[in-house]
């Protein structure tokens, strides 16, 4: 009953190899995301092996890379309307305004609110073994937040931690999160070690190429409505889910560069879409009004012939899995470098197109198993195996522009590189679909950095704030007020298709999604924006 919301919540939140759009932020490590992403072309040495493995060709000798960025995502959410009334036992919150929910995450390998995300790499010409050929390894992570802690109401939390991993309900009587069917608390992260190589087929042209591995690790807290039907959302009927599952995906990604003149610079770069498999172990509670027909319930595993994601589950323990796919991207770049009477590199400026396959179907929609069944406390033999569940989270493709650029100030034998850039992203999520699990705002990126260049070492740093502004689902439709007729959001009232909704609705695992009933979640007033500091360093030999 309070299913597989989780386990879609959880793995929407997996960062990837792909600069930006939707939940993925511009940039990689330190250099690159001071120029706001703009280095498609500019990217070299280590960050190249993500951006743009092509640009792996313009290292000499064999370069070293570390860095990261911490970022922090400050979000606020105001659903619209009050808090219904109920048939079941008359609350004090009831008709009162929908509080704001404020994420208050604190990542648990964080400082504080900010997550670090690292980039490791190593490029090295193997010494000139094979003229032209490059090769890359290294550790890395896509810029993004998805970590979400939506468990407060004016800052105090509200369900309970338990010793097990999971949530219980608290002493009833407080109001309970509005976000608590979006998310309630979620942290994913994949870790995608990656191999490359680049080769310059000639003075003019680099062609490169990459391949990574990714394990992820999600973790995700929701509530769903713990009957056929909750219209109006009464606490004590919903159930709530925890979901700790591991997984695998892979990816590979294709450059060029190509340098027409030697002051101009023209790069490309393709990433495949990125299929993503997690399986793992759930905890549920239910709410003490949660019933089949009147009776209380439990939610128990199938018999492990017939389960599909992985047998072994208990009712302590289910066992659940998700399929999703982070969307296949490209991007184009023209750099223009501003040249010394020697032919050295004073500075550059880079002009950036990129588009993401967001609205492709794996992308926008993920496939959910549970391997359990709902069935009364007294007739544990029977019971209502849980339905798959394809989530929509409503979408669509991304497009992107970035201006970014540097400008070098020789001190003796150091010098010192300025950089900056400034960005703009549309919305990954289609009009009255945006949530709080997952960023589908548009955004504007602006960013500054440097370095400190010495023989050897080169030691980086920058700053950057993504601004989202406030956005406002001024729909106003609430089908608890008229439940009993079934009356939907449609033309006077009418239930809308599935397919046909303008946002989410709360995942009930008892019906198929083509039954399930209309009550968006989503309706309200959106505020956010991040802050990142980066660092990071570099040694050749």
């Amino acid at each position: 009953m309070k299913l597989s919301r989780a386990l879609f919540t959880a793995a929407i939140c997996v960062p990837a190899t792909a600069t930006a759009g939707g939940l993925l932020l511009p940039g990689v490590g330190a250099q690159s995301t001071a120029r706001a992403g703009a280095a498609t072309v500019a990217a070299e040495d280590g960050e190249a092996l993500s951006l743009n493995p092509a640009g792996m060709a313009k290292a000499k000798g064999t370069t070293i890379t570390i860095g990261f960025a911490a970022i922090d995502y400050s979000l606020t959410f105001q659903r619209n309307g009050v808090y219904d009334t109920n048939d079941m036992e008359a609350e004090s919150y009831e008709g009162q305004r929908y509080p704001t929910v404020e994420n208050q995450s604190k990542p648990e390998i964080g400082i504080g609110s900010y997550l670090p995300v690292p980039a490791i790499a190593i490029v090295s010409d193997l010494g000139g073994a094979v003229k032209g050929l490059h090769v890359g390894a290294g550790l890395y992570t896509t810029n993004a937040y998805p970590d979400r802690n939506m468990n407060n109401v004016n800052g105090k939390p509200y369900f309970v931690p338990t010793d097990e991993g999971g949530y219980d309900f608290p002493a009833f009587g407080d109001p309970p999160p509005p976000t608590r069917y979006d998310i309630i608390e979620q942290s994913a992260v994949i870790i995608a070690p990656a191999i490359g190589v680049a080769y310059r087929i000639n003075d003019k042209l680099d062609i490169g190429g990459r391949f990574q591995l990714g394990f992820a690790h999600l973790k995700s807290t929701v509530a769903v409505w713990g009957g056929l039907a909750n219209y109006d959302e009464v606490i004590r009927k919903d159930g709530i889910f925890s979901l700790d599952a591991k997984g695998t995906t892979y990816g590979w990604g294709l450059g060029t560069n190509f340098r027409p003149t030697p002051n101009i610079e023209i790069g490309a770069h393709y990433n495949a879409q990125m299929d993503v498999q997690a399986k793992g172990d759930a905890i549920s509670a239910n709410g003490p009004g949660v019933d089949l027909s009147g009776q209380p319930v439990v939610v128990l595993p199938v018999d492990d012939s017939a389960a599909r994601c992985a047998p072994g589950g208990t009712p302590q323990k289910l066992k659940g899995c998700v399929e999703l796919a982070l969307p296949m991207s490209a991007s184009i770049g023209g750099r223009y470098k501003f040249l010394g009477a020697d032919g050295t590199e004073k500075g550059d400026i880079e002009l950036d197109i990129e588009w993401q396959h967001w609205g492709a179907q794996r992308a926008g929609q993920f496939r959910v198993v549970v391997d359990a069944k709902v069935t009364p406390e007294s007739l544990p033999d029977q019971g209502i195996d849980l339905k798959d569940n394809i989530v929509e989270h409503g979408l669509q493709d991304t497009y992107g522009i970035r201006v970014g650029g540097s400008w070098r100030f020789p001190q003796g034998a150091n010098t010192i590189i300025a950089r900056g850039g400034v960005g703009y992203e549309t919305a990954a999520a289609k009009k009255n679909w945006e949530r709080v699990d997952l960023d589908g705002a548009a955004r504007t990126m602006l960013a500054v950095g440097g370095s400190y260049k010495l023989p050897r070492v080169s030691i980086d740093a920058g700053f950057g704030v993504i601004l989202e502004g406030t956005r406002t689902d001024s729909r106003m439709c609430n089908p608890a007020l008229n439940a009993g007729m079934q009356e939907g959001c449609g033309p006077g009232g009418s239930v809308q298709p599935l397919d046909e909704r303008g946002g989410p609705d709360p995942i009930n695992p008892l019906v198929v999604p083509t039954s399930q009933a209309e009550n968006p979640i989503n309706q309200g007033t959106f505020s956010s924006h991040y802050l990142m500091f980066m660092i990071g360093a570099s040694t050749w030999f």
